[in-house]
């Protein structure tokens, strides 16, 4: 009898359990596909496992749960470690679809692959469960059917992936997409199972079955599976839903901080002037530029990031080359690139760009974009073309360049840092506080013409105004301020709309002029033109004080010069470490050489100077160059030249000292006092001969006094003559007697000659001759020689002599002069005076090395009111004086280092007294 094939049927709640289980299972892949691919090393391989069991559980679950589903009519059982190495099948199957799925990128290749590999696991987990049945029957396959199961296990895992590869990224929520996917997907899942059933045939047999290792499902063996099922999914769908929120708050920290960085870079590219950028070489799309690189090329973000011939007009037409030679540069050796170029906003403002950008390679190498930065290096370049601009002005001032020269210059460099301004610099005339024209290189030269010699005032446009109140005046529509109200027609004519002007102050706060710059539009100056102008102006201001000083520095030396060859008087140098001598012209001339053949040297000096000079000239250039405490040096010597003929030099030095207290060098001038020296020889000479005429005078007027006083030794003599001859003629001669007579009248004879020689002496002209001169001696010599007039007047002379006064250095003549005209003042002032007529005179030594002579009478005293005037020349009070006497004695004392003064005496009378040096400090 043939067999008959047993016929099943379905339990349709298991089955509808089953669809619940694969949906459930979809689900979760879903899930644990995203966790799986968020996480990364161990993290990612313990998700990868725990995700590949729970979903192969699900899928297996479903499976055995649909197997239980189908109802035969005999026993069945199922050999359990079959049932688990189903189990592990559907695992490894799970393995292979998280692990493709949680990739990056997933191309077709790859899925095919991997749902070739995940319907196999599928269907080896189908086939080896239907294996694990124990009943008494044969089970016998449809082989298209289980073809076609194979296929459907297939083309499901490929949509499985597919769905699961692209709803991995669900993050929070349910995930209405993602359900979706799991619905279709569990609906899907099922239709292998139930396809690979159908294929399956079972024949009654008689043959025993083999129930070890074999268990039967009971109702409650299938809830339990059910039930154990849900909860590992379900535990599973729980761990991912807390991760997942936790993964969600660490992410929004983490989106957080990335907020606040890039908050933080956006704020740094706008402090530091640097955009960020990014584009695509093929197409030269722009993928992304940042805030700061719309602020700096002037786009609006608005309306999207601009093309590539956009950017490429942004460049200015005279940098294009440049910038494109960079980038064509770069992508031809993929490599970074930097450049430094202008752009040029559609307002005419010019920027300064420095751009650096960085190669990006794909997969194979190849350059698919570049990022980088680009910085708006502006205010730099200004500053390193003002830093230029400002040496090379100060350059031109130091060299001495003119002062037209200079303040184009100024007014260029403003006008290159300021596109499109125009400058201009007028001067001030402090006598008729006018301006007149310093530079102007870019305004109209009618207009620069039209505003030279303009009178400032209050209301005078921008300049006057400025060089009138000190400050400076913006004036940024010339249209409309009424400043401009006399020049706003002569402004506008030329096209002139803004002019703002700053005063020029010296360094004491005078306006020394004004610097403008004008614009043909209407705008007011920015911080930073602020800077720059006052910048410029304070060099403006250094270079004119500095033409100004060379100006009055060149006016004094022509006056210095001048003065120096009207007196006769050159300036030198000498510095000490190097031997350096500087002359001015006059030492030349006073020293008579050229100047562009002559350098000055000590040695060339020293051959100039009379020898009998030279030791005390090299002594006083050792005291010069060594000595720090002596402040001035001051001297006489000759030169000698070549003819014979000799100059008098004077020479006054002093020593210049660093800051260690070190002698550098020594300064001073030399004075050709020649004709000096041959005039005062001269006075001196007529200073003699006047001192002897007055001598000569006084001597005439003393004739009756000295003829008495010669007369009376003479007398005496021819008595004491006659004395020895009477006692030569005795009977008896006494010639003891006649020896001492004779003696008297040889000693009164040599008293005669020594008045005489005294009278002569007085009567002599000479040079005086300076010797070492008991003052006391020349005291009594002098009462000698005028005891006769003071008998003829009834005048006592008493004397109070010093003993032991040291000698003092001079001309005996010239001191007999001064005591005689003195000691005759006093006479002749008590001649006429009823009582007491005494001359006394008085030696002594003053503490300071001096000796002090002292004439003093009981006379008229001094003219009242007139006691400073009677050693002035020709001033007397006596009916026949010259007004010579004290004048004379005066210039006597002094040349002798000496000086003379008077005083009144108590009750009456005058006092007269000389002061003369122990020491050799007369003077001629």
């Amino acid at each position: 009898m043939a067999a008959v094939n047993l016929i099943g049927s379905y339990n349709y709640p298991l089955v509808a359990l089953s669809v619940l289980i694969a949906i459930f299972a979809s689900y979760a892949a879903l899930d644990l596909a995203g966790r799986v691919t968020a996480t990364s090393g161990r993290t990612r391989a313990v998700w990868l496992l725990g995700g590949a069991g729970a979903m192969g559980t699900g899928i297996w679950s479903m499976h055995y749960i649909g197997m239980l589903a189908f109802i035969l009519p005999i026993p069945v059982a199922y050999h359990w470690p079959t049932v688990l190495l189903s189990l592990f099948a559907a695992i490894l199957a799970s393995v292979v679809a998280l692990g493709v799925v949680s990739r990056r990128k997933m191309g077709w290749f790859r899925a095919l692959v991997g749902s070739v590999l995940m319907g196999a696991g599928i269907a080896s987990m189908h086939y080896i469960g239907m294996a694990a049945m124990r009943l008494p029957a044969i089970c016998q396959f449809n082989s298209f059917l289980v073809v076609l199961s194979v296929v459907f296990a297939v083309l499901i895992s490929l949509a499985a992936l597919w769905i699961t590869f692209h709803f991995r990224h669900e993050k929070t929520g349910i995930g209405w997409e993602k359900l979706g996917g799991a619905v279709v997907m569990g609906a899907a899942i099922p239709v292998m199972h139930y396809t690979g059933m159908a294929a399956a045939s079972f024949t009654p047999s008689g043959m025993p079955t083999d129930l070890s290792h074999a268990v039967s499902i009971s109702t409650i063996g299938t809830a339990g599976i059910a039930a154990a099922t849900f909860i590992v999914l379900g535990l599973a769908l729980l761990t991912s839903l807390v991760d997942r929120r936790f993964a969600a708050e660490i992410l929004e920290l983490q989106e957080e901080k990335l907020q606040r960085s890039e908050a933080y870079l956006a704020e740094a590219q706008r402090l530091t002037h640097t955009g960020s950028w990014a584009w695509r070489v093929a197409g030269r799309d722009v993928l992304h530029v940042s805030e700061e690189w719309y602020r700096i090329y002037g786009f609006d973000p608005e309306k999207g990031m601009p093309g590539w011939e956009e950017r490429l007009r942004r460049v200015h037409p005279e940098d294009r080359a440049k910038w494109q030679r960079a980038i064509d540069r770069a992508i031809g050796e993929k490599s970074g690139y930097q450049v430094e170029f202008r752009i040029l906003l559609p307002d005419g403002t010019v920027k300064y760009i420095h751009t650096v950008g960085h190669p990006v390679l794909n997969a194979s190498g190849d350059l698919a974009e570049f990022v980088g930065s680009a910085t708006d290096i502006t205010d730099r370049k200004r500053a390193e073309v003002l830093l230029a601009g400002e040496k090379r002005l100060l350059e031109m001032i130091a060299r001495g360049d003119s002062r037209a020269l200079i303040l184009e210059g100024a007014c260029r460099l403003v006008e290159e840092l300021a596109s499109g301004s125009l400058s201009s610099i007028l001067l001030l005339d402090p006598s008729t506080n006018c301006l007149r024209h310093g530079a102007a290189p870019s305004l109209p030269i009618n207009y620069a013409e039209a505003i030279d010699g303009l009178v400032i005032g209050a209301s005078v446009g921008s300049c006057g105004t400025a060089a009138y109140r000190a400050q400076p005046v913006i004036v940024s529509d010339i249209a409309t301020d009424p400043l401009w109200a006399d020049f706003r027609d002569l402004a506008l004519a030329h096209e002139l709309r803004a002019c703002w002007s700053t005063p020029i102050l010296s360094s004491t706060g005078r306006v020394l002029g004004t610097f403008a710059t004008y614009y043909r539009e209407a705008r007011s100056p920015s911080s930073q033109e602020h800077n720059v102008v006052e910048r410029i102006t304070h060099l403006a201001s250094i270079a004119i004080e500095r033409k100004q000083a060379e100006e009055k520095l060149r006016q004094s030396e022509a006056y210095l010069a001048e003065a120096q060859r009207m007196t006769r008087s050159g300036s030198w140098a000498w510095n000490v470490r190097t031997g350096a001598v500087f002359w001015s012209q006059e030492t030349f001339r006073i020293y008579e050489c050229d100047p562009e053949k002559t350098i000055p040297c000590w040695s060339f000096i020293l051959e100039r100077v009379h020898p009998e000079d030279r030791s005390g000239v090299e002594q006083r250039a050792k005291r010069e160059s060594t000595r720090k405490d002596m402040l001035n040096s001051e001297g006489d010597f000759r030169i000698v030249f070549p003819d014979g003929r000799i100059k008098h030099l004077h020479s006054i030095a002093h020593p210049v000292m660093n800051e260690a207290g070190e002698i550098i060098e020594v300064v001073g001038t030399t004075m050709d006092i020649t004709e000096r020296k041959l005039t005062e020889e001269a006075l001196r000479q007529a200073r003699a001969d006047l001192a002897h005429v007055s001598r000569v005078t006084t001597m005439g007027e003393l004739t009756a006094s000295l003829a008495h006083e010669v007369n009376q030794p003479i007398g005496a003599a021819v008595t004491n003559a006659n004395t020895c001859i009477r006692w030569l003629a005795r009977d008896t001669p006494n010639v003891e007697e006649a020896r001492a007579a004779a003696m008297r009248s040889a000693k009164d004879g040599m008293r005669a000659a020594e008045i005489v020689s005294r009278i002569r002496l007085l009567f002599k002209k000479g040079t005086p001759q300076r010797e070492f001169v008991d003052i006391n001696e020349v005291i009594r010599e002098m009462i000698v020689l005028l005891r006769g007039e003071a008998t003829r007047h009834n005048i006592s002379v008493r004397t109070e002599l010093a003993a032991e006064l040291p000698p003092v250095l001079g001309d005996r003549v010239q001191l007999q002069q001064v005591l005689m005209n003195l000691m005759l003042n006093g006479m002749d002032a008590m001649k006429d005076v009823d009582g007491t007529r005494e001359l006394a005179i008085k030696s002594q030594q003053a503490e300071n090395e001096q000796v002090v002579v002292t004439v003093s009478d009981t006379g008229v005293g001094l003219p009242a009111q007139q006691g400073d005037q009677i050693f002035k020349a020709f001033f007397t009070t006596k009916s026949h004086g010259t007004g010579m006497g004290l004048s004379i004695s005066r210039s006597i004392v002094e040349s002798h280092g000496g000086r003379l003064w008077a005083a009144d005496n108590s009750p009456r009378g005058a006092s007269f007294h000389f002061a003369l040096p122990t020491k050799a400090e007369a003077h001629d």
